[in-house]
């Protein structure tokens, strides 16, 4: 029991620690600490990361979504059946729309297979700026680098940066959202959607094609 409490005691002075050295002002600094983080979690935790959905889970809402403007992704894809939208559905979309979102990660991540992060060279970001893009590589061992872009944007008033979507192999997670979710709430309505989303995330699937 005693290195039980030890060890959950240290765990949570790492993500203290971790929050207290990531910069959202400077989108290249906190998206290299936060990757990095999560990656050499990921890294010591392989094989409960290959067989546990609810871990895997766990450490992306942990480690990740506070780092993710999902409201912003999720209104993207609600597009222009926002405006006929209330608050409240809106809001119920977007937590639904962040489960599922974490669940997407989570089969991402169970094919982990001591793959390498390969950081960014950091750049200086314009004051002016309010999107970029931040390019990251995985290096696999007799495999060619695969390229992952994260696309960040800066929040107006706070002035910090989140990451909105990822790009791997020219293939855009957002716009794969938008093109699986977006026909869907235009024909059924947000309500049906948001009803249909937490529950594949009860379940832990995805939309099949037949449904949409």
């Amino acid at each position: 029991m005693k290195k039980l409490l030890t060890f959950c005691m240290a765990l949570l002075m790492s993500f203290t620690v971790c929050a207290a050295e990531v910069d959202m002002k400077d989108p290249y600094k906190m998206l290299t600490v936060v990757a990095e983080d999560a990656f050499n979690t990921i890294k010591e935790h392989k094989a409960q990361m290959q067989s546990d959905v609810a871990y895997r889970r766990d450490l992306i809402r942990e480690k990740l979504m506070p780092y993710v403007d999902s409201t912003y992704a999720a209104y993207r894809v609600i597009g222009n059946s926002l405006n006929k939208t209330s608050k409240e559905q809106r809001a119920a979309f977007v937590e639904a729309f962040s489960d599922y979102i974490v669940a997407s990660y989570a089969d991402v991540l169970g094919k982990y297979d001591n793959q390498e992060l390969v950081l960014p060279k950091y750049e200086s970001v314009p004051a002016d700026a309010t999107m970029v893009n931040i390019k990251f590589f995985i290096r696999e061992q007799g495999k060619q680098d695969l390229e992952l872009i994260f696309k960040l944007r800066k929040n107006g008033k706070t002035g910090e940066w989140r990451a909105f979507d990822m790009v791997a192999e020219n293939i855009s997670m957002l716009q794969a959202k938008q093109s699986e979710l977006a026909p869907l709430i235009r024909k059924d309505g947000i309500d049906a959607v948001t009803q249909l989303l937490n529950e594949h995330n009860a379940k832990g699937t995805t939309i099949a094609a037949g449904e949409q």
